[in-house]
């Protein structure tokens, strides 16, 4: 709350709890009130003082009139309870914003976690597929190999075939490894 908004409150409590000033003649400007005694007054003035230098109020920027004593014990509580109410009000308010900051707070770690609960799923499915691709892969080249392995039993060393591919093995370890590409070079070109 600004001081501006606190002086004009404080105006509003005056000008609501103390009673009206009329205007009298000058015989009775000079004399007291006679229901107040002047040790009363002072004693409402440091109450006065010490609500203002509490921890709810804002000390004003700007130097303000002495605010004038309230006249009865009645006009005190009926200000007391006006700036309860209006302290319940700054503090419900006050309330309200932290509830509305802590449910978009709440929304925002929820879409965090649903986001990377996502990240996380897709990421499993990636692996997955990888692994069968991988497995499937394997299981090509295996069943590839017992190709190539029979082919080599039915190749006949002493054909056209079987000299060129005895040539062909010569830069491999094993001819099954050499039948192997052999057969994959084949089935790629589609011969």
């Amino acid at each position: 709350m600004s001081d501006n908004n606190m002086d004009d409150l404080l105006a509003q409590l005056k000008n609501e709890f103390e009673p009206k000033q009329q205007a009298t003649p000058k015989e009775n400007k000079a004399q007291p009130p006679q229901s107040t005694s002047k040790a009363s007054m002072e004693e409402m003035l440091s109450q006065l003082r010490e609500e203002l230098e509490s921890g709810r109020s804002r000390p004003n920027r700007k130097p303000s009139k002495a605010p004038t004593p309230v006249k009865s014990n009645q006009n005190m509580r009926n200000s007391a309870k006006y700036r309860e109410r209006l302290n319940a009000l700054i503090d419900a308010d006050y309330q309200k914003q932290a509830e509305k900051r802590e449910a978009k707070l709440a929304e925002i770690k929820r879409q965090e976690e649903a986001r990377i609960a996502e990240q996380k799923r897709r990421q499993q499915e990636l692996i997955e597929a990888q692994k069968r691709e991988e497995l499937r892969e394997r299981r090509r080249k295996e069943a590839l190999k017992e190709k190539a392995a029979q082919w080599l039993k039915n190749l006949n060393p002493r054909s056209e075939e079987g000299k060129w591919f005895e040539e062909f093995s010569y830069s491999y370890e094993d001819k099954l490894q050499a039948a192997t590409d052999y057969l994959e070079a084949m089935r790629e070109t589609g011969l």
